[in-house]
């Protein structure tokens, strides 16, 4: 793997990664009912932890229903 291909795996992977939190924010306003601190809370580690966070988050979610 040369250093070019290298390059475009790290931005798929990076965008993948955006895209999955974006998604989970928008879930996450629109769709539950979470309280505001709850809510709140999320959003920090959605955006803080760029890797557990959405993956925490969508764990939760599916563990609450």
């Amino acid at each position: 793997m040369d250093f070019g291909s290298y390059n475009l795996v790290v931005l798929i992977l990076i965008l993948l990664n955006y895209l999955l939190v974006v998604f989970s924010l928008f879930h996450l306003i629109f769709k539950t009912d979470y309280t505001l601190w709850d809510r709140l809370l999320w959003m920090v580690l959605l955006w803080v932890l760029p890797i557990v966070g959405p993956v925490g988050y969508w764990f939760y979610w599916k563990r609450g229903r």
